[in-house]
């Protein structure tokens, strides 16, 4: 009995442990990442972004499966309020800080990016002032590029000023996800998405078809209520 009972009490220091350790790494990009590529596979639509993506594209006139596709080439669906790329693009739909801002706006960066720390990137006045992006998606007085909502509306808005509408030729969709970002591979794989969703979607979570996107939907939950005791 007593032997069992240590069994018991390493195995639960062990599943502890392991499961801190999820949680830590759970809170690196790089490794959330790796869990909804997992989980979504090639097809899959988070269908609590669904509303988001309806929303945004309603408001622009864009087609809410290429504002769907651009999400997913750029951040693999995430809403993580951390996102940073390695050239200083933010947010969900990975947005330049002085893209959102407005070019405008003086600073010694040429590339694009604004620390936070020196200017308020959601002050909608300041990004009327300098001529930028950010939209208020939904209404709370500010334009805050980590924001789902905010940066979908942004995207939205980007890709139906250059051509992205609903009734807009497939060459100019194209352009316009050019103009977003400047890569042919971009466009491809983005457009390899759009119509994937135009032919069918599969709404997650509440379809969990593998193995491995039942293990990588119950690590992200997880993961998701780790963040949230801090």
């Amino acid at each position: 009995m007593k032997r069992m009972m240590l069994r018991l009490t390493g195995f639960i220091i062990v599943l502890v442990l392991l499961l801190g350790a999820v949680g830590w790494l759970g809170q690196h990009d790089k490794v959330n990442n790796g869990l909804y590529r997992t989980y979504y596979g090639e097809n899959g639509v988070p269908n609590t972004h669904l509303a988001v993506y309806q929303d945004a594209a309603d408001t622009y006139d864009v087609d809410w499966r290429l504002l769907a596709a651009v999400h997913r080439v750029e951040t693999i669906f995430s809403h993580s309020s951390s996102m940073r790329s390695s050239v200083g693009a933010i947010g969900p739909f990975q947005f330049m800080p002085r893209t959102w801002l407005g070019w405008e706006y003086d600073t010694d960066d040429q590339k694009g990016d604004v620390p936070e720390d020196e200017v308020d990137l959601t002050d909608l006045a300041l990004i009327e002032q300098y001529g930028g992006l950010g939209r208020d998606g939904n209404g709370d007085g500010k334009a805050d590029p980590h924001s789902l909502v905010d940066s979908a509306h942004t995207a939205a808005y980007y890709l139906s000023e250059h051509g992205g509408k609903k009734t807009d030729s497939v060459t100019s969709v194209r352009n316009a996800i050019f103009e977003y970002n400047r890569s042919e591979q971009y466009v491809n794989d983005v457009m390899t998405y759009f119509e994937n969703y135009e032919s069918s979607v599969t709404f997650m979570p509440d379809e969990r078809d593998t193995l491995s996107q039942r293990v990588a939907y119950y690590t992200i939950r997880y993961v998701e209520w780790f963040k949230s005791l801090g």
